[in-house]
């Protein structure tokens, strides 16, 4: 049981003191807050959140740019043309770091290696990349599903980006199309069956900061926190 030195008397403080280990993981929408929540839940619960940090951590454990992997990063796409390159090389030391084509499989072995190896150090937030399939047999880990409907992703999205509507869509489209890939090609899953997550939430329904209190309270419902 962690304790840490805050404020006497303070939300924070009541939520950490009692706080067991925990992995939140965060499948999502693109435009549902998914971010908001992940990063407000680890500024409550005093633990690191984890998104395109995984990628920086990745990096420095492949020894592979972090630009390279991000080609890659939580898309499924280049599989053929990687294979038919590779195909054509001659054989060389098999070393990753040497390798300039990065497929879509490295990747995901990296970043995987990444998640597990945080699972088991620490408390954390973790957004996207199949964490839930990769840690859903640990019994510490809580996976969340954070949804809206279209129209208000893309109501939402053009405020925040400041973008006409018809150029939010496109990439509020693509990015759900390839996050779904992703996710259903190396889990095997559908990403949007409820199935495989403890708990989702529609944040059209509930807003930024019931959907954060919604997650503290099932925590505390789990004995996460008391």
């Amino acid at each position: 049981m962690a304790h840490f030195l805050l404020p006497e008397g303070s939300e924070v403080l009541r939520l950490v003191k009692f706080m067991k280990k925990c992995i939140i993981t965060i499948s999502r929408n693109y435009g549902a807050g998914a971010g908001e929540i992940g990063r407000q839940l680890s500024a409550d619960l005093n633990i690191p959140f984890y998104d395109k940090e995984i990628l920086h951590l990745a990096s420095k454990s492949s020894g592979m740019a972090p630009e390279v992997l991000e080609e890659n990063d939580e898309r499924p796409g280049g599989k053929m043309l990687y294979r038919i390159i590779k195909s054509l090389r001659p054989p060389i030391n098999d070393t990753d770091s040497n390798d300039p084509f990065v497929s879509d499989e490295k990747t995901f072995r990296y970043e995987s290696a990444i998640i597990r190896q945080l699972a088991e150090e620490q408390s954390c937030v973790i957004i996207g990349r199949c964490a839930d399939y990769l840690l859903k047999d640990r019994s510490d880990a809580v996976r969340i599903f954070i949804h809206a409907s279209q129209e208000f992703r893309l109501q939402r999205m053009s405020c925040l980006l400041q973008l006409p509507n018809h150029e939010v869509l496109k990439i509020l489209k693509k990015t759900d199309r390839v996050r779904q890939a992703y996710y259903n090609y190396f889990t095997g899953n559908e990403w949007h069956n409820a199935l495989n997550y403890d708990l989702t939430i529609d944040t059209e329904v509930l807003g930024i900061e019931k959907s954060v209190q919604l997650v503290k309270d099932y925590l505390t419902l789990r004995g996460f926190l008391e």
